[in-house]
Parts: C-alpha cells; structure tokens; sequence
C-alpha cells in the first residue's frame, strides 16, 4: 500500500499543475497595472495610461479608449493629439519605427507614455 501511494500522489500532483496551466511564456502576467506591454490598447483612466509604453510593429494602429471620469487627451511631442475628452477613443497609425513619446496636456508628465515601433 505504501508502495502505491508513492505512485499515485506524484501523479496526481502532475495532473493537478497540468489542469493549472503555468503560464510560462505568455506576455499576459495577469497583473493588475501593469504598465509596459506589447499591444495595441492603451486606457485612459484617471491621470494614468495603462500601459504607459507599448511596442508595436510598423503599421499598428493604437487605440487609446477613456475609461475615467475627468478630461484628457493624448499630445504627441511630434504635435499629434487627441481631443480633450472625458470618454471615447483616440487612434494612431504608426507606419515608421522609433520611439513616440505622449503625454497630457492637462497633467502633465505625471500622466505620460511611450508607444515604441520596432
């Protein structure tokens, strides 16, 4: 009897983390906040951006979608920019590599980010 239990729990336990699936490899860490991805959405919430940098392939269009109460908008230091809005969403095409730094007017570089092509 001691014999099958040594058996039957080490397999049970391989069962039971293969049911759990791990995870390891996948860009979804499953955190809350988290605030660097590769994607191509971007929430506008009260004074953040979630993520505050994403990268994207030439050709991505980002879609930045207002999930707060208050106004804000998205200023690219190129000059691009959202309107001023409380709700709604906000896209850009990104056809060349480099590094496209935004942030909003209304808060400054506290509220800030970086959408980076490669």
């Amino acid at each position: 009897m001691s014999m099958r239990r040594t058996i039957v729990l080490p397999l049970a336990l391989a069962a039971l983390i293969a049911a759990c699936g791990g995870g390891y490899g996948s860009s979804d860490t499953g955190i809350t906040g988290t605030t660097s991805a590769t994607g191509n959405a971007v929430r506008v919430a009260d004074n953040s951006f979630t993520p505050s940098a994403t990268t994207v392939p030439p050709g991505t269009t980002v879609t930045w979608t207002w999930a707060g109460a208050r106004q804000h908008n998205v200023t690219f230091d190129d000059g691009t920019a959202s309107a001023t809005q409380a709700s709604g969403t906000f896209q850009r095409t990104f056809a060349a590599a480099g590094s496209y730094a935004y942030h909003c007017t209304i808060h400054g570089s506290v509220m800030s980010g970086v959408v980076t092509v490669r």
